[in-house]
């Protein structure tokens, strides 16, 4: 990255003026080409290692009989009310 050392006026693509205040870092748009794919891959890896370690907590024996007492007792709560 630069730093800009004093206020810079220039125009854009379209004419418009740009001006940049002193000290203020400017990169090209072209410099960290990529980076967001690699961001997206290592961030989609991770929600599936995240997913993969809740699926194997979930479906582990203790966890799977609180879980069913849990929705059970709900629904025999919901079940007493109807009537």
């Amino acid at each position: 990255m630069e730093q800009v050392q004093d206020a810079v006026a220039a125009t854009d693509e379209k004419g418009r003026a740009v001006v940049w205040a002193p000290s203020v870092p400017v990169r090209s748009p072209r410099t960290e080409r990529g980076m967001v794919s690699a961001e997206w891959a290592v961030g989609i890896v991770a929600a599936v290692a995240i997913a993969g370690v809740l699926l194997a907590v979930v479906t582990s024996g203790a966890v799977k009989a609180a879980l069913l007492g849990i929705v059970l007792k709900v629904l025999s709560t919901f079940l007493k009310f109807a009537h």
